[in-house]
């Protein structure tokens, strides 16, 4: 990396720290979903397995744009000896035993979702997903696809299928190199076994890239027509693409480089259709709607060119903290850029004047934290200077 593209890298590994959710969130999050998890084991004559999915599995969860959204918690709760069991018997197992609890009754969102049940907590929903095992058993690691359930009509539902736990482990392997050196370090700091750390904990580039693409798509549509944004990039989208294009890149400068260059590459042509495949089940296209409105694979196009001027492009041609910020806030908004610049501002000037300042040998962005993979640095760091 150039001296400037370093400088560039520390704002946006500033920026994507405040985006995060934070450890007490995180703690308070776990422990709603162990709660709802051993409410819902209570279901007559049923085994039940409950798991975190999505992007708080991922690692990749950011805080809302406005004070008034909530994080979004997936849990999928998978009833494991009802193999048999009927569309409407899986959702509403769940659901009566959800309405039996009086505290959770009165949380419980008042329209029922077309696959899950939605609680509503001070500062987060969580989406409980009801499933079944798809096949006689669920065996961890080899026979994990399970089959949910859509609803179509008042009481009529179909028949759906999901694999979160293999999507989770290709997810994982996709930044295998970089997950591993950083697991080590971040288990040999806390003390505990790198089997005990779970994904949530690590930060890798291709993490912080995807938090960081999510909030750019969050701050170009919130002022959008509401047709553009009902059209914005899905999530489950971005984060597949992004993790193809992926090539275990040490900073998340370099890692948002070669996504916003390489993305595009991942999404098929079937013939007439758009495909971007499911990498864990083959026969599923996360965008299958992008051939039912074509502006949804306009808006993506249209997202995916903005983020490469915005994120790449625009900020090396601003010199001075002012007009970087600027651009900055244009792309991830006002107060958490402003947050960040400042954060980081006084805690480099900070860290200069004691000596503790160091280049990370995992990310090439600077830190306060010694291991044996950093490099004291000196003189002052500010970009554009």
């Amino acid at each position: 990396m150039t001296t400037r593209e370093n400088e560039y890298n520390k704002y946006l590994e500033k920026i994507v720290d405040n985006l995060d959710i934070s450890r007490t969130m995180r703690d308070k999050a776990i422990s709603s979903y162990k709660a709802v998890g051993n409410w819902l084991g209570g279901i007559d004559d049923t085994s039940v397995k409950i798991s975190p999915q999505g992007s708080f599995y991922l690692g990749t969860v950011i805080k809302p744009v406005s004070d008034k959204d909530e994080y979004d918690i997936d849990l999928v709760c998978l009833l494991e000896n009802r193999q048999e069991s009927t569309e409407y018997d899986i959702k509403n197992l769940v659901g009566d035993r959800i309405k039996e609890h009086g505290t959770y009754k009165k949380m419980l969102d008042d329209k029922e979702g077309k696959r899950c049940w939605t609680l509503h907590y001070d500062e987060f929903h969580m989406d409980v997903l009801p499933s079944v095992p798809k096949y006689n058993f669920y065996l961890e690691p080899h026979l994990t696809t399970i089959r949910l359930t859509d609803k179509v009509s008042p009481n009529n539902y179909a028949p759906k299928y999901g694999d979160p736990y293999s999507y989770h482990k290709w997810f994982e392997e996709r930044m295998q190199t970089m997950f591993l050196d950083m697991r080590g370090v971040f288990a040999e700091q806390n003390q505990v076994e790198i089997s005990e750390v779970p994904l949530y904990e690590i930060k890798t580039p291709l993490q912080r890239a995807i938090q960081l693409l999510k909030r750019h798509r969050d701050i170009m549509y919130q002022n959008e027509s509401s047709k553009n944004k009902a059209n914005a990039p899905i999530s489950i989208i971005i984060t597949t693409l992004a993790a193809h294009a992926y090539d275990n890149e040490t900073n998340i400068y370099g890692a948002l480089q070669g996504i916003l260059k390489k993305m595009a590459n991942f999404i098929e042509r079937r013939g007439d259709e758009y495909w971007v495949q499911n990498p864990v089940m083959h026969e599923e296209n996360f965008a299958e709607k992008w051939n039912v409105d074509a502006n949804k694979q306009t808006q993506f196009m249209r997202w995916l060119e903005q983020a490469k001027k915005d994120i790449l492009d625009t900020p090396f041609n601003e010199y001075g903290i002012h007009k970087l910020s600027s651009s900055l806030e244009h792309s991830f908004g006002s107060n958490i850029v402003k947050k960040s610049v400042a954060d980081l501002g006084n805690e480099t000037k900070m860290a200069r004047d004691n000596g503790s300042l160091y280049i990370s040998g995992l990310t090439g962005g600077l830190t306060t934290t010694v291991d044996k993979a950093t490099k004291k640095v000196g003189g002052h760091t500010f970009f554009g200077t």
